[in-house]
C-alpha cells in the first residue's frame, strides 16, 4: 500500500499521523525518512497526541524516549528513536530495538532509519517527507 499526502501546516501533518495511527490495531515499527526540519518530529507528535501523550520531545540528544500509552487497546508504549547521532549497528542494538519492535504492544518510531536499513524489520511502515515549499510537505506512506 502506498499513499501520498500534501501538508501545508504542522496541524495537517499531525492530522495525517492521526489518520495513520487510528487504523493501527497493534504496535508496529514506523520509519521516518527526510531531511532536517522535514516534519518527522511533528508527525510523531500527531501519533503521540492520538495515543493520549500530551507532550512529545525530540530524542535527538538522548537517542530514545519511551512514553506510556493508556488510551489504546493494544499499544501500551511509544518509543521514539533518533538514529542521527549513532554510527554503528552495535550502538543501535544497545537500545534493545529488536525486542521493542517484536512486541505488538509497542509502537516504535525511528527517525533517520536509512543509517541502518539492513537491520530494520521487514514488516514496517516507511514514511518519506519532502519539503516542496516553505510550509508545504509531501508525505509518502509505504506499508
Amino acid at each position: 500500500m502506498e499513499q501520498l499526502f500534501v501538508s501545508s501546516s504542522s496541524e495537517e501533518t499531525q492530522a495525517i499521523a492521526t489518520t495513520l495511527i487510528s487504523n493501527q490495531e497493534k504496535g508496529t515499527t514506523i520509519c521516518l525518512y527526510g531531511h532536517l526540519a522535514a516534519g518527522k518530529t511533528t508527525f510523531t507528535q500527531g501519533l503521540a497526541s492520538y495515543l493520549g501523550i500530551s507532550r512529545l520531545v525530540s530524542p535527538t540528544f538522548i537517542i530514545m524516549r519511551e512514553y506510556p500509552v493508556t488510551t489504546h487497546p493494544v499499544i501500551k508504549r511509544l518509543y521514539h528513536l533518533d538514529l542521527y547521532r549513532l554510527n554503528s549497528v552495535e550502538e543501535i542494538k544497545a537500545f534493545d530495538v529488536e525486542e521493542i519492535w517484536s512486541d505488538p504492544s509497542n509502537l516504535l518510531v525511528i527517525e533517520w532509519p536509512e543509517k541502518f536499513v539492513d537491520i530494520l524489520p521487514k514488516s514496517r511502515i516507511d514514511i518519506h517527507f519532502k519539503a516542496t515549499a516553505d510550509t508545504q510537505r509531501e508525505i509518502k506512506i509505504v506499508a
